[in-house]
């Protein structure tokens, strides 16, 4: 893979980062210019594209097999672009939310398309160093967007959704540095043979990964749908500490991505693991925090867990499915991601609502409890996946000849 082709495909991450992030300086303005819509509509404007894109991330392993993933990446650019600077030229709430919708198809035509090009035209070390670079670009560009939110609201929210024209930059690179068709040889042997017309199964494998990157994801996403008011429970910050302590999440999040390629080299059984330990002693920090350092150190501590998770996510995905089926492993594997997070808040409602809990401190003693047992888990089946390798070393010859 080409430097101008890597620079490509890491410029569509922003696209999908970025995509709800933007828009949530204009909530508050576009609650002044429409004082008659509810809350729930105004906060859809953030959150709406995220349900629409489900239905194009499965449409999107349907059209892999007939056009090329260069000519998907321009068709969901397009889409996106028109989903994104729409909204500043209407006057009503009802098509605003339409635009939000066609803005959230066009990410799904994106998010599983860039991952499925790096899983073709990358393998081993540098398939994790572009997986680590891509969660490096999320955290850095998300920690920046909130730093600038509230400097582009100043100019009014229109101008918020006119920053979106930033992917027409997007859709030229795409044009002029992805290849057509690119891919290596990287059929496995137990694979049909191509033109066979059999595609091959997913192994089960692979959606015990979905699962578990959902469940992760979701509990990360815990943070935003929770922070202000633990903060305001807490009397440790306001409004402006929730962005910054967010920034922070996010810049952990990318040191995390610049680093994860290096820790699996050196401890490649021992990432997921880390990463469960870092998620329980953040939540276990955050619930006995009693000043802002030590909230702030916690939720570096829960950034860099997930920083490492999701690469690693990625990087399983490529290597557990067969080639011809990698556009639709990532898409059920992001629709996943979409859905947990989008259960996130409700999941943390029923948390409290089934074990009582009256505080935010307690919540997240609970769930630092959770990721604290799933540690566990997590650090018994490497252990016993080693010890079985050394009882029976005679099954990998086998399957090595």
């Amino acid at each position: 893979m080409t430097r101008s082709f890597k620079i490509g495909v890491l410029f569509c991450a922003v696209i999908v980062t970025f995509g709800n992030m933007l828009a949530a300086p204009a909530v508050k303005l576009l609650q002044a210019d429409f004082p008659h819509v509810s809350g729930l509509l105004l906060q859809w404007v953030v959150t709406l594209s995220s349900l629409f894109i489900l239905p194009t991330l499965f449409l999107t392993g349907y059209l892999s097999k007939r056009i090329s993933k260069k000519s998907i990446l321009i068709l969901g650019l397009v889409i996106y672009l028109i989903g994104g600077i729409g909204p500043a030229f209407v006057n009503s709430i009802t098509w605003i939310l339409v635009f939000r919708a066609i803005l959230g198809l066009g990410i799904g035509f994106v998010a599983p398309t860039y991952n499925a090009v790096i899983a073709e035209n990358t393998q081993g070390t540098e398939r994790s160093h572009m997986n680590g670079l891509v969660t490096a670009v999320n955290g850095i560009g998300g920690a920046i967007f909130l730093s600038v939110g509230g400097f582009i609201a100043a100019y009014g929210w229109r101008s918020v959704f006119l920053c979106y024209a930033y992917a027409l930059v997007i859709l030229l690179m795409v044009i002029f540095l992805i290849p057509k068709n690119k891919t290596l040889p990287l059929q496995k042997p137990s694979e049909p043979a191509a033109g066979s017309g059999i595609a091959a199964p997913l192994p089960r494998s692979f959606f015990g990964l979905v699962l578990g990157s959902g469940l992760h994801v979701m509990l990360y996403y815990v943070l935003p749908t929770t922070l202000s008011l633990y903060l305001a429970e807490t009397h440790l910050g306001g409004t402006s500490t929730v962005g910054l302590l967010m920034a922070l999440s996010l810049l952990s999040v990318f040191a995390a991505g610049l680093s994860v390629t290096g820790l699996t080299q050196r401890m490649p059984n021992a990432v997921v693991p880390l990463a469960l330990a870092l998620y329980a002693a953040g939540f276990l920090l955050e619930s006995m925090a009693t000043n802002l350092v030590v909230a702030a150190l916690s939720i570096l501590m829960i950034g860099f867990a997930q920083g490492l998770l999701f690469p690693v996510s990625l990087n399983k995905t490529a290597e557990s499915v067969p080639k011809e089926r990698i556009t639709t492993a990532f898409s059920l594997l992001l629709a996943s991601l979409y859905l947990f997070q989008f259960l996130a808040p409700l999941f943390v409602n029923g948390v409290q609502s089934l074990l009582h809990l009256s505080t935010y401190r307690e919540t997240y003693l609970f769930l630092s409890a959770a990721a604290g047992l799933s540690f566990l888990v997590a650090l018994a089946l490497k252990v016993r996946s080693k010890t079985g390798k050394k009882l029976y070393p005679q099954n990998n010859e086998v399957k090595g000849s």
